[in-house]
């Protein structure tokens, strides 16, 4: 049946929280990666790793048609990877030099790719345990994304548009070349996190709607055939 006020607003209120902590992490990454080589190095192979493992899950068995989803998900997951090889050439020296419209794309590239793997790699779990406990918490919240397919395009297109603009605006206001106060990583992180929990209460109140609507096109439909004599 559908989804009653409290279910939308549980739903919304779980994607806020989910977009906002996504939001600290990847705008944290961005300063680290450019900040510390061994965090850079670190990040660079987890990155390559998490783009591998991602094309890995959604591979088609042999035989098996590939999917609209999956093959959008396998250029992610090809950009994620390329950026877990861009991590290896940041340095510190070098990106202070830059000017920020130069180092812009490249950050633009780096808060996409960090943005699509955590929130892949944070439903991808979810769902997992959900599915190995048997409970329905998670279905509940987030309607299993992997079970339909506009599901899966909202959750995509929604964290390669937090990640452009977390990365976007981490260039644009040129955080790299921040003084010791790091006033300028603060005032970063404050709009980035607006923008990830505004898109995530969005995202979150989206899926639910989706899922209800999965479930009324699911749903049996009883045609009664009445004759025009028959009278109630």
């Amino acid at each position: 049946m559908p989804s009653d006020r409290l279910q939308y607003a549980l739903s919304s209120s779980v994607g806020m929280v989910l977009g906002a902590f996504i939001s600290l992490i990847v705008d944290s990454a961005l300063f680290e990666i450019g900040e510390s080589k061994v965090f850079a190095t670190v990040f660079g192979v987890c990155l390559m790793l998490i783009g591998g493992l991602i094309v890995w899950r959604v591979a088609p068995v042999q035989g098996e048609a590939i999917s609209r989803w999956r093959y959008m998900v396998f250029i992610f997951s090809s950009m994620v990877f390329t950026s877990g090889i861009c991590c290896f050439l940041v340095e510190k020296g070098w990106l202070v030099t830059m000017n920020r419209w130069v180092k812009l794309p490249m950050y633009t590239l780096l808060g996409t790719s960090l943005s699509f793997a955590l929130t892949f790699s944070l439903l991808d779990l979810i769902n997992n345990a959900a599915l190995c406990s048997g409970a329905g918490t998670a279905e509940a919240l987030l309607g299993v994304p992997a079970q339909s397919s506009r599901q899966v395009y909202v959750v995509l297109f929604s964290s390669v548009f937090m990640g452009g603009l977390f990365g976007s605006s981490f260039g644009m206001i040129d955080v790299e070349d921040d003084s010791r106060m790091h006033t300028r990583f603060d005032e970063d992180q404050a709009i980035n996190t607006m923008i990830g929990a505004v898109t995530g209460l969005f995202v979150g109140g989206a899926n639910q709607y989706l899922r209800d609507k999965a479930l009324v096109d699911a749903a049996p439909y009883v045609t009664l055939n009445l004759s025009e004599d028959e009278e109630f």
